[in-house]
């Protein structure tokens, strides 16, 4: 009676110690987050979003313009206009010549660059704080006042070609695309390639490219962050120096997309690759959209617990101890106007189904058992350094807001981690009976050519 006492109340010191030391590390990461918001944000006169973020400590310093643009306000037949408009900004304006703008970053040590996705467009520099003030003039001149000149639209138009013909060389381009095309279909803009095609591609002109321009790439519908070695009220100044004026015309207005295609069983879809040399399997479910905020976090912790990092729970079990995949992870794609749970493997041909089925399987036992709760506190350790670690640089932080900013608004960094510290394990099983259904999802699968081939030669062999 005595020991059993005893050990009653040494369980009971250690409950308490790890509570105690849990509600520490949530005290301690909450902290953190609020020196993760920016420091300083404004709306300027004509809409222009600002976001200032100095680091006292940094001898660099970026900015980074995103624009709310992208390929789902593309119609079909201007499929790719935002990647080739994106292209056409480093060709210069009325007042800068082609490639300029790269000679005034690069020739200072800096870099410049930019990306296209399906819910915006962002250009961006990371140069030396002091060189700032020379550099901020030309990236706005480009960004604001794109000339398209109509010598350079068609040998640019060939460098796209090249990087379309590029990307279908490439496995886990081609597999994305194929799962998008399966989930979202053609007629959704989330279903067609950014890129565009070499067909869409050849049908757009400079006068296209250039109206394209003016609709979109106005202050109302961007955002100037501004990170590093900076002097707050004097990077200010400088942005409202160079992006403060108004636009010309009506801007235009997000044509409408219709909603999100959801599987009624099992939505299967194939492809064969020459490249391959195994087979890439991608299992997906639609979720939900960026309004979704509690949803959209609780999914990203449902998505570790399965398939991040070596203990979860499909990558101990099919590459850890079955030996079934070379490679296996879960994501959970969320887009302003839908979103996908994904579980991506890379395995041998023979093993599909098998895989398939365990995949299956374990969905279902986690919807019927649930899961633990240090399932639980390792999916959020994961997620929350994760995002910490991706905001050290004040080029990664300035990635970082301006994303939030264009697509959901930047004060959900902190909403995001004291969301993943919320959740318990019984609202993670919720979510996977809610949206992991084993009778409906879809299925995209790439294939090694080869192994077409030699199916066919063994059916010929069977037949003889």
């Amino acid at each position: 009676m005595k020991g059993d006492l005893t050990y009653c109340l040494e369980r009971l010191s250690s409950l308490r110690f790890n509570k105690i030391k849990d509600d520490l590390y949530r005290l301690r990461i909450l902290n953190r987050t609020h020196r993760l918001l920016p420091a300083h944000t404004y709306c300027l006169s004509n809409g222009l979003g600002v976001i200032l973020h100095p680091i006292p400590i940094a001898d660099s310093a970026t900015v980074d313009v995103w624009v709310r643009t992208g390929g789902h306000n593309e119609p079909p037949e201007w499929l790719g206009i935002s990647h080739f408009l994106e292209h056409m900004v480093f060709k210069g304006s009325e007042r800068l010549a082609p490639g300029e703008l790269d000679r005034a970053i690069e020739g200072r040590g800096g870099i410049a660059n930019a990306a296209t996705g399906q819910d915006y467009t962002h250009y961006y520099m990371t140069v030396a704080a002091a060189d700032l003030p020379e550099t901020l003039p030309y990236l706005a001149e480009a960004v604001l006042r794109a000339g398209i000149p109509d010598q350079e639209f068609e040998q640019e138009q060939q460098v796209i070609l090249e990087e379309i013909r590029r990307a279908a060389d490439n496995l886990g381009y081609t597999a994305y695309q194929l799962l998008m095309e399966t989930a979202f279909g053609v007629e959704h803009p989330y279903g067609r390639p950014v890129l565009g095609t070499p067909a869409s591609l050849m049908g757009l002109t400079p006068e296209l490219l250039r109206a394209y321009h003016r609709g979109w790439y106005r202050p109302e519908f961007m955002t100037v962050v501004v990170t590093g070695g900076i002097d707050p009220e004097r990077a200010l100044a400088l942005v409202e120096k160079e992006f403060g004026g108004s636009a010309g015309g009506p801007g235009w207005i997000a044509p409408p997309i219709s909603p999100q295609p959801r599987p009624q069983g099992v939505l299967r879809r194939e492809s064969a690759h020459a490249r391959a040399e195994e087979a890439r399997l991608k299992l997906a479910w639609p979720t939900v959209s960026l309004d979704a905020w509690e949803q959209v976090c609780g999914l990203e912790l449902l998505a570790v617990v399965l398939g991040e990092g070596r203990s979860s729970r499909l990558v101990h079990l099919l590459r850890e101890q079955r030996g079934w995949v070379r490679a296996i992870g879960c994501s959970s794609l969320v887009l302003k106007e839908g979103g996908l749970f994904c579980i991506s493997a890379q395995l041998e041909v023979e093993d599909l189904a098998q895989v398939e089925s365990t995949i299956l399987h374990e969905i279902e036992k986690l919807q019927q058992d649930g899961i633990g709760q240090a399932e639980l506190d390792r999916a959020r350790r994961m997620l929350t350094h994760e995002l910490l670690f991706s905001a050290e640089s004040p080029s990664q932080l300035a990635s970082l807001y301006g994303y939030y900013e264009t697509l959901v608004g930047v004060q959900r960094l902190q909403e995001y981690l004291e969301l993943l510290q919320a959740f318990t394990p019984a609202q993670i099983r919720e979510l996977a009976q809610q949206y992991l259904s084993p009778q409906a999802y879809v299925v995209a699968l790439l294939k090694p050519a080869a192994s077409d081939a030699a199916a066919a030669s063994e059916l010929q062999l069977a037949c003889r």
